[in-house]
Protein backbone atom coordinates (compact mmCIF):
# COMPACT_ATOMS: atom_id res chain seq x y z
CA UNK A 1 0.00 0.00 0.00
CA UNK A 2 3.28 2.32 0.92
CA UNK A 3 4.35 1.52 -2.54
CA UNK A 4 1.14 2.58 -4.10
CA UNK A 5 0.69 5.94 -2.61
CA UNK A 6 4.02 6.45 -3.73
CA UNK A 7 3.26 5.97 -7.31
CA UNK A 8 -0.06 6.14 -8.62
CA UNK A 9 -1.97 6.53 -5.13
CA UNK A 10 -4.63 3.92 -6.29
CA UNK A 11 -4.95 0.72 -4.15
CA UNK A 12 -6.22 -2.33 -6.53
CA UNK A 13 -9.92 -3.42 -5.90
CA UNK A 14 -9.18 -7.12 -4.72
CA UNK A 15 -6.28 -5.88 -2.62
CA UNK A 16 -8.88 -3.64 -1.21
CA UNK A 17 -11.46 -6.19 -1.08
CA UNK A 18 -8.98 -8.94 1.10
CA UNK A 19 -7.65 -6.42 3.33
CA UNK A 20 -11.63 -5.27 4.41
CA UNK A 21 -12.44 -9.00 5.45
CA UNK A 22 -9.68 -9.17 7.12
CA UNK A 23 -10.28 -6.17 9.09
CA UNK A 24 -14.13 -7.34 9.86
CA UNK A 25 -12.71 -10.81 10.47
CA UNK A 26 -10.26 -9.45 13.49
CA UNK A 27 -12.93 -7.02 14.75
CA UNK A 28 -15.57 -9.96 14.67
CA UNK A 29 -12.93 -12.13 16.84
CA UNK A 30 -11.70 -9.27 18.99
CA UNK A 31 -15.76 -8.71 19.58
CA UNK A 32 -16.77 -12.43 20.10
CA UNK A 33 -13.94 -13.76 22.34
CA UNK A 34 -13.37 -10.22 24.60
CA UNK A 35 -15.56 -11.43 27.89
CA UNK A 36 -13.72 -15.36 27.46
CA UNK A 37 -10.38 -16.54 28.63
CA UNK A 38 -9.16 -16.13 24.74
CA UNK A 39 -9.27 -12.51 24.64
CA UNK A 40 -7.03 -10.67 22.94
CA UNK A 41 -5.63 -7.39 21.52
CA UNK A 42 -3.81 -6.51 18.49
CA UNK A 43 -0.50 -4.30 18.85
CA UNK A 44 -1.90 -0.60 19.42
CA UNK A 45 0.04 0.54 16.07
CA UNK A 46 -1.47 -1.77 13.97
CA UNK A 47 -4.78 -1.23 15.36
CA UNK A 48 -4.45 2.29 14.75
CA UNK A 49 -3.58 1.68 10.91
CA UNK A 50 -6.21 -1.02 10.67
CA UNK A 51 -8.63 1.19 11.57
CA UNK A 52 -7.39 4.40 9.13
CA UNK A 53 -7.44 2.13 6.59
CA UNK A 54 -10.98 0.98 7.70
CA UNK A 55 -12.15 4.37 6.59
CA UNK A 56 -11.24 4.84 2.94
CA UNK A 57 -10.61 1.30 1.30
CA UNK A 58 -13.80 0.72 -0.89
CA UNK A 59 -15.13 -2.91 -1.75
CA UNK A 60 -15.54 -2.08 -5.75
CA UNK A 61 -13.22 -0.31 -7.82
CA UNK A 62 -10.28 0.06 -5.98
CA UNK A 63 -9.54 2.77 -3.45
CA UNK A 64 -7.72 6.00 -3.40
CA UNK A 65 -5.29 6.05 -0.99
CA UNK A 66 -4.92 9.18 1.71
CA UNK A 67 -2.23 11.23 1.15
CA UNK A 68 -2.03 11.49 4.90
CA UNK A 69 -1.68 7.75 5.23
CA UNK A 70 1.42 6.95 7.78
CA UNK A 71 4.22 5.91 7.34
CA UNK A 72 4.38 1.79 8.66
CA UNK A 73 7.44 0.00 10.00
CA UNK A 74 6.04 -3.83 9.76
CA UNK A 75 7.57 -5.66 13.19
CA UNK A 76 9.28 -8.94 12.06
CA UNK A 77 10.32 -10.42 15.52
CA UNK A 78 8.02 -9.82 17.80
CA UNK A 79 4.43 -10.77 18.79
CA UNK A 80 2.02 -8.61 17.38
CA UNK A 81 -0.88 -10.67 18.92
CA UNK A 82 -1.45 -11.13 22.81
CA UNK A 83 -3.82 -12.26 25.29
CA UNK A 84 -5.50 -9.97 27.77
CA UNK A 85 -5.77 -10.25 31.28
CA UNK A 86 -9.46 -10.90 32.73
CA UNK A 87 -10.68 -12.04 35.40
CA UNK A 88 -13.96 -14.10 35.83
CA UNK A 89 -16.48 -12.94 38.99
CA UNK A 90 -19.13 -14.55 40.30
CA UNK A 91 -22.60 -13.13 38.77
CA UNK A 92 -24.60 -11.26 40.64
CA UNK A 93 -27.89 -12.64 39.66
CA UNK A 94 -26.79 -16.42 40.98
CA UNK A 95 -28.12 -16.20 44.89
CA UNK A 96 -25.88 -17.52 47.49
CA UNK A 97 -27.10 -18.75 50.72
CA UNK A 98 -25.21 -18.31 53.93
CA UNK A 99 -26.16 -18.71 57.26
CA UNK A 100 -27.23 -15.88 59.83
CA UNK A 101 -26.22 -15.97 62.95
CA UNK A 102 -28.03 -12.93 65.15
CA UNK A 103 -25.60 -10.92 66.62
CA UNK A 104 -27.89 -8.00 68.14
CA UNK A 105 -31.14 -6.42 68.15
CA UNK A 106 -32.31 -2.90 68.75
CA UNK A 107 -35.24 -0.62 68.41
CA UNK A 108 -35.67 -0.86 64.66
CA UNK A 109 -33.45 -3.59 63.36
CA UNK A 110 -32.07 -7.16 63.41
CA UNK A 111 -28.56 -7.67 63.15
CA UNK A 112 -26.94 -10.24 61.80
CA UNK A 113 -23.41 -12.11 60.70
CA UNK A 114 -22.70 -14.48 57.61
CA UNK A 115 -19.42 -15.59 56.28
CA UNK A 116 -19.12 -15.12 52.77
CA UNK A 117 -17.60 -18.31 50.84
CA UNK A 118 -16.38 -16.28 47.57
CA UNK A 119 -14.64 -13.61 49.72
CA UNK A 120 -13.79 -15.94 52.71
CA UNK A 121 -14.46 -13.54 55.14
CA UNK A 122 -17.28 -11.93 57.62
CA UNK A 123 -19.99 -9.34 56.70
CA UNK A 124 -22.86 -7.83 58.52
CA UNK A 125 -26.63 -7.78 57.59
CA UNK A 126 -28.87 -5.15 59.24
CA UNK A 127 -31.99 -6.00 58.51
CA UNK A 128 -34.96 -3.90 59.52
CA UNK A 129 -37.92 -5.11 61.87
CA UNK A 130 -41.33 -5.89 60.35
CA UNK A 131 -43.52 -4.49 62.79
CA UNK A 132 -41.89 -0.83 61.49
CA UNK A 133 -44.14 2.33 60.18
CA UNK A 134 -43.38 4.82 57.43
CA UNK A 135 -41.36 7.34 59.33
CA UNK A 136 -39.52 4.37 61.42
CA UNK A 137 -38.35 2.69 57.80
CA UNK A 138 -37.26 6.21 56.36
CA UNK A 139 -35.26 6.86 59.31
CA UNK A 140 -33.65 3.23 58.32
CA UNK A 141 -32.89 3.62 55.25
CA UNK A 142 -31.41 7.11 56.31
CA UNK A 143 -29.13 5.24 58.15
CA UNK A 144 -27.78 3.57 55.46
CA UNK A 145 -27.88 6.57 53.04
CA UNK A 146 -25.56 8.59 55.30
CA UNK A 147 -23.30 5.96 56.29
CA UNK A 148 -22.96 5.29 52.53
CA UNK A 149 -21.91 8.77 51.92
CA UNK A 150 -19.35 9.40 54.50
CA UNK A 151 -16.00 7.98 53.71
CA UNK A 152 -14.11 7.46 56.67
CA UNK A 153 -11.85 4.54 57.98
CA UNK A 154 -13.33 5.46 61.29
CA UNK A 155 -16.63 4.98 59.76
CA UNK A 156 -18.18 1.38 59.72
CA UNK A 157 -18.35 0.62 55.72
CA UNK A 158 -21.96 -0.39 54.34
CA UNK A 159 -22.46 -1.66 50.86
CA UNK A 160 -25.80 -2.32 49.49
CA UNK A 161 -29.44 -1.66 50.29
CA UNK A 162 -31.93 -3.89 49.32
CA UNK A 163 -35.06 -2.38 49.15
CA UNK A 164 -37.38 -5.23 48.90
CA UNK A 165 -36.58 -6.67 52.10
CA UNK A 166 -35.10 -3.07 53.38
CA UNK A 167 -32.10 -4.67 54.78
CA UNK A 168 -27.83 -3.83 53.99
CA UNK A 169 -25.05 -5.01 54.07
CA UNK A 170 -21.97 -3.97 55.89
CA UNK A 171 -18.64 -4.54 57.02
CA UNK A 172 -17.68 -6.40 59.94
CA UNK A 173 -16.31 -5.45 63.02
CA UNK A 174 -13.86 -7.80 65.84
CA UNK A 175 -16.43 -6.30 69.03
CA UNK A 176 -17.07 -3.37 70.58
CA UNK A 177 -14.98 -0.76 72.40
CA UNK A 178 -16.97 -2.08 76.00
CA UNK A 179 -16.19 -5.57 75.30
CA UNK A 180 -12.19 -4.19 74.39
CA UNK A 181 -11.62 -2.29 77.56
CA UNK A 182 -13.67 -4.70 80.01
CA UNK A 183 -11.11 -7.23 78.49
CA UNK A 184 -7.93 -5.65 78.36
CA UNK A 185 -8.16 -2.62 81.05
CA UNK A 186 -5.51 -3.96 83.22
CA UNK A 187 -2.87 -4.50 80.07
CA UNK A 188 -3.32 -1.50 77.93
CA UNK A 189 -0.26 0.63 76.91
CA UNK A 190 -1.09 4.46 77.13
CA UNK A 191 0.14 4.27 73.46
CA UNK A 192 -2.36 1.82 72.96
CA UNK A 193 -5.21 4.09 74.70
CA UNK A 194 -4.25 7.33 73.12
CA UNK A 195 -4.00 5.64 69.33
CA UNK A 196 -7.76 4.15 69.88
CA UNK A 197 -8.91 7.99 71.34
CA UNK A 198 -7.37 10.03 68.23
CA UNK A 199 -9.15 7.86 65.97
CA UNK A 200 -12.06 9.02 67.57
CA UNK A 201 -11.46 12.45 67.67
CA UNK A 202 -10.66 12.16 63.96
CA UNK A 203 -14.01 10.01 63.00
CA UNK A 204 -16.20 12.50 64.99
CA UNK A 205 -14.39 15.38 63.24
CA UNK A 206 -15.31 13.96 59.99
CA UNK A 207 -18.86 13.36 60.71
CA UNK A 208 -19.16 16.69 62.31
CA UNK A 209 -17.48 18.21 58.86
CA UNK A 210 -20.02 16.44 56.55
CA UNK A 211 -22.55 18.52 58.59
CA UNK A 212 -23.63 15.50 61.35
CA UNK A 213 -24.62 14.93 64.47
CA UNK A 214 -24.10 11.28 65.70
CA UNK A 215 -26.67 11.97 68.69
CA UNK A 216 -26.41 8.38 70.30
CA UNK A 217 -22.54 7.42 70.87
CA UNK A 218 -22.07 4.69 73.22
CA UNK A 219 -19.65 1.81 74.61
CA UNK A 220 -21.12 -0.30 72.33
CA UNK A 221 -21.61 2.29 69.14
CA UNK A 222 -18.02 2.48 68.69
CA UNK A 223 -16.72 -0.93 67.05
CA UNK A 224 -12.67 -1.70 66.63
CA UNK A 225 -11.24 -3.82 63.99
CA UNK A 226 -7.76 -5.97 64.66
CA UNK A 227 -5.14 -6.77 62.79
CA UNK A 228 -1.43 -7.88 63.32
CA UNK A 229 1.24 -6.18 65.72
CA UNK A 230 -1.51 -4.54 67.74
CA UNK A 231 -2.61 -2.37 65.37
CA UNK A 232 -6.67 -1.57 66.20
CA UNK A 233 -8.48 0.83 63.57
CA UNK A 234 -11.68 2.47 65.03
CA UNK A 235 -15.36 1.94 63.50
CA UNK A 236 -17.72 4.57 64.47
CA UNK A 237 -21.63 2.72 63.64
CA UNK A 238 -25.20 3.06 64.39
CA UNK A 239 -26.28 6.22 62.62
CA UNK A 240 -29.83 5.65 63.40
CA UNK A 241 -30.75 8.63 65.58
CA UNK A 242 -28.37 10.72 63.09
CA UNK A 243 -29.06 14.50 63.03
CA UNK A 244 -28.77 15.36 59.73
CA UNK A 245 -28.58 18.76 57.89
CA UNK A 246 -32.06 19.27 56.74
CA UNK A 247 -34.57 16.17 59.03
CA UNK A 248 -37.81 16.84 60.16
CA UNK A 249 -37.41 12.95 61.84
CA UNK A 250 -37.00 13.89 65.67
CA UNK A 251 -39.77 15.23 67.75
CA UNK A 252 -39.68 17.36 70.54
CA UNK A 253 -40.49 14.36 72.84
CA UNK A 254 -38.20 11.83 71.29
CA UNK A 255 -36.74 9.56 73.65
CA UNK A 256 -33.34 10.16 74.54
CA UNK A 257 -31.23 6.67 73.42
CA UNK A 258 -27.80 7.58 73.28
CA UNK A 259 -26.74 5.51 76.77
CA UNK A 260 -23.66 8.77 77.41
CA UNK A 261 -26.01 11.56 76.36
CA UNK A 262 -26.90 14.54 78.98
CA UNK A 263 -29.49 13.68 80.67
CA UNK A 264 -30.87 17.47 80.66
CA UNK A 265 -32.31 15.98 76.74
CA UNK A 266 -35.53 14.96 78.71
CA UNK A 267 -36.33 18.37 79.59
CA UNK A 268 -35.03 20.56 76.58
CA UNK A 269 -35.86 17.94 73.94
CA UNK A 270 -34.36 15.52 71.73
CA UNK A 271 -34.41 17.98 68.94
CA UNK A 272 -32.60 20.90 70.62
CA UNK A 273 -29.49 18.39 70.37
CA UNK A 274 -26.04 20.41 69.41
CA UNK A 275 -22.47 20.02 69.19
CA UNK A 276 -22.64 21.13 73.24
CA UNK A 277 -24.50 17.72 73.53
CA UNK A 278 -22.32 16.00 71.05
CA UNK A 279 -19.14 16.93 73.04
CA UNK A 280 -21.11 15.84 76.18
CA UNK A 281 -20.85 12.24 75.06
CA UNK A 282 -17.80 11.93 73.85
CA UNK A 283 -15.68 13.60 76.70
CA UNK A 284 -17.53 10.48 78.52
CA UNK A 285 -16.21 8.16 75.92
CA UNK A 286 -13.10 9.23 75.80
CA UNK A 287 -12.70 9.39 79.63
CA UNK A 288 -13.75 5.49 79.49
CA UNK A 289 -10.74 5.01 76.45
CA UNK A 290 -8.53 5.93 78.80
CA UNK A 291 -9.28 4.85 82.35
CA UNK A 292 -11.57 2.25 81.75
CA UNK A 293 -13.88 3.79 84.32
CA UNK A 294 -17.36 3.93 84.18
CA UNK A 295 -17.62 6.58 86.98
CA UNK A 296 -16.37 10.13 86.76
CA UNK A 297 -16.58 10.67 90.46
CA UNK A 298 -12.97 10.54 92.66
CA UNK A 299 -11.29 11.60 90.22
CA UNK A 300 -7.61 12.46 91.65
CA UNK A 301 -5.87 13.91 88.82
CA UNK A 302 -6.34 17.38 88.66
CA UNK A 303 -5.82 18.06 84.64
CA UNK A 304 -7.97 15.15 84.36
CA UNK A 305 -10.96 16.08 86.27
CA UNK A 306 -11.17 19.65 84.68
CA UNK A 307 -10.99 18.03 80.92
CA UNK A 308 -14.06 15.64 81.93
CA UNK A 309 -15.63 18.76 84.41
CA UNK A 310 -15.48 21.29 80.97
CA UNK A 311 -16.92 18.69 79.22
CA UNK A 312 -20.07 17.93 80.87
CA UNK A 313 -20.40 21.24 82.29
CA UNK A 314 -24.29 22.27 83.13
CA UNK A 315 -23.74 25.29 81.58
CA UNK A 316 -23.38 24.31 77.47
CA UNK A 317 -21.75 27.79 76.98
CA UNK A 318 -18.68 26.15 79.17
CA UNK A 319 -18.54 23.27 77.17
CA UNK A 320 -16.64 22.19 74.21
CA UNK A 321 -17.56 23.90 71.15
CA UNK A 322 -15.67 21.71 68.59
CA UNK A 323 -13.56 18.29 68.45
CA UNK A 324 -10.49 20.44 67.81
CA UNK A 325 -11.20 22.32 71.22
CA UNK A 326 -11.68 19.05 72.91
CA UNK A 327 -8.29 16.99 71.62
CA UNK A 328 -6.17 20.41 72.84
CA UNK A 329 -7.77 19.87 76.36
CA UNK A 330 -6.90 15.94 76.15
CA UNK A 331 -3.56 16.48 75.24
CA UNK A 332 -3.05 18.18 78.49
CA UNK A 333 -4.80 15.99 80.27
CA UNK A 334 -3.57 12.66 79.01
CA UNK A 335 0.30 13.52 78.10
CA UNK A 336 2.12 10.93 76.26
CA UNK A 337 4.74 10.25 79.57
CA UNK A 338 2.52 11.20 82.21
CA UNK A 339 0.96 7.75 83.39
CA UNK A 340 -0.85 9.45 87.02
CA UNK A 341 -4.06 9.83 85.64
CA UNK A 342 -4.39 6.22 85.97
CA UNK A 343 -4.23 6.29 89.48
Amino acid sequence: MQSKKNSNGHYNATESRELLRMIKLYEDMEYVLKSTPLAFKLEEKYDNMLKFCNGFLQESGGSEIPDDLPKFNIIEYDPIFYMSEIITVPSISKDNNFELKMIGEGSYAKVFRYRDEFYNKYFVLKRAKNDLNDKELERFKREFDVMNELKSPYVLEVHRYDEEKNEYYMEYADETLKKFIERNNSTLTINRRRGIAMQIFKGFSYIHSKGYLHRDISFTNVLLQHYENDLTIVKISDFGLVKMKQSDLTSFGSEIKGSLNDSNLQIVGFGNYNMEYETFALTRLIYYVMTGRYNLENIKNQKVKDFVLKGISSNLDERYHSVAEMQQAFEVAFPMKNWDFLQ
